[in-house]
């Protein structure tokens, strides 16, 4: 009887060590495809891949620069060059995209430039012309349903351009307008597709002391807006302090009010927002 009893007790133990290892080898071929799945996850999508991938195979980066605000974004063409924080963002981004280091970048002429101005910016964009536009562009909720914007990397505010009047206490100028409080009635020159009119509106409506109700004329161009303060047709030029810094000569003057902060961002299509990732970076590398 006791044998029998051993014998069973032995095929028994016999049987759990079978099973056990059947579960184990499961459990072992299971574990890859877990891994696999996990990878699949992770890995970018394809249209974003294919967007890069096209910078990578044409050679270098499209973007879309102002060629006048010296600091920010300026074509010197006397010797075909740029310069400003804008161009250093986009060689930086052109940097991070061939895996390359800023010096080469340039050097190698990773990114090439088409200027663009305030009244045709967001339309070249559109047109897909550029990759990125990097032009003194404010970031803003109605911007941001029609692109896909960077990280702020700059912080200025709308300034107040005017003649300057001398000692003629009868000439339009400082004598005239100190402030934004003295534009009532006063012509003022606002770029076209800017966000200035709809800043100075909202800046003046916190007066309640003040009933100020300028007429505004737009312009397509900051030497169209610097050529009619010059020549009387309007009384001010507003746009960012930093544009109007390129304006100043010894016949007009800055005036110390500002208003309306604008912080500045990268701006690209949509579909192509994956570019926003190396953007970004260029942003915190230089900043």
């Amino acid at each position: 009887m006791k044998k029998v009893l051993t014998f069973f007790l032995a095929a028994a133990m016999l049987l759990m060590l079978v099973s056990c290892a059947g579960a184990s080898s499961q459990a072992q071929t299971a574990a890859p495809e877990s891994e696999s799945a996990s990878e699949t996850e992770t890995m970018p999508q394809a249209e974003d891949d294919a967007f890069i991938e096209s910078i990578r195979s044409r050679g270098y980066l499209i973007a879309g620069c102002k060629m006048d605000v010296k600091g920010l974004s300026y074509h010197d063409a006397s010797t075909d060059t740029w310069s400003g924080l804008e161009i250093e963002i986009a060689y930086m981004t052109a940097a991070k995209i061939f895996g390359v280091s800023l010096n080469e970048a340039k050097e190698k002429e990773l990114v090439h430039f088409v200027g663009v101005t305030v009244a045709d910016r967001e339309e070249i964009l559109e047109k897909g012309d550029i990759d990125v536009m990097l032009a003194t562009y404010t970031i803003t909720e109605a911007r941001a349903e029609r692109f896909a914007l960077s990280d702020s990397y700059y912080k200025d505010y709308i300034g107040l351009m005017v003649r300057y009047s001398g000692e003629n206490p009868n000439s339009l100028g400082t004598g005239e307008i100190r402030s934004t409080a003295d534009l009532d009635g006063k012509n003022v020159a606002v770029a076209k597709n800017s966000t200035t009119r709809e800043d100075m509106i909202a800046f003046l409506n916190t007066m309640s002391s003040n009933s100020v109700n300028p007429m505004f004329f737009e312009y397509a161009s900051y030497e169209a807006m610097f050529k009619a303060l010059k020549d009387g047709t309007v009384d001010v030029m507003s746009v960012d302090v930093s544009i109007l810094n390129n304006y100043v000569d010894s016949e007009t003057q800055i005036l110390g009010d500002r208003f309306a902060g604008q912080n500045y961002g990268a701006a690209v299509l949509p579909e192509h927002a994956s570019l926003l990732t190396y953007v970004n970076q260029a942003i915190d590398d230089i900043s």
